[in-house]
């Protein structure tokens, strides 16, 4: 009997349990961020401009504000994740999608993180 070749053999499972726990956390804290974003929108609601921002110039204010960005966009980059590795079959190009959204995520924070900064500084 012919030994199977790499390419017949199965690919060995790997465990998502790591991705869950994080995916997990991540909603978690952006759940309880949001909901402190909420609370600080309806105080802004009735702020004009300048008072918003001297608002959002508070250092808790900003590094709140910069912790809902990066955990959000981390947990976004999760979901995007899961949904292309579910849905888009390796030889459409998975890797190079997983690779574009990545870079995508990470032009999103940074633009966000640096109006967040030139806010608060």
């Amino acid at each position: 009997m012919e030994k199977n070749s790499y390419k017949t053999m199965p690919r060995p499972r790997v465990s998502g349990l790591s991705h869950w726990r994080w995916q997990r956390m991540s909603a978690v804290a952006v759940l309880i961020l949001m909901a402190y974003f909420v609370f600080v929108v309806t105080r802004i609601g009735t702020l004009d401009y300048q008072a918003a921002r001297a608002f959002l110039a508070i250092p808790y204010q900003a590094l709140a504000l910069a912790l809902l960005v990066v955990i959000g966009v981390f947990h976004g980059t999760l979901g995007a994740h899961v949904v292309i590795e579910d849905y888009v079959p390796v030889k459409s190009g998975r890797h190079a999608l997983i690779l574009s959204v990545n870079i995508i995520m990470a032009i999103i924070a940074g633009a966000s993180l640096i109006a967040i900064a030139s806010i608060a500084f």
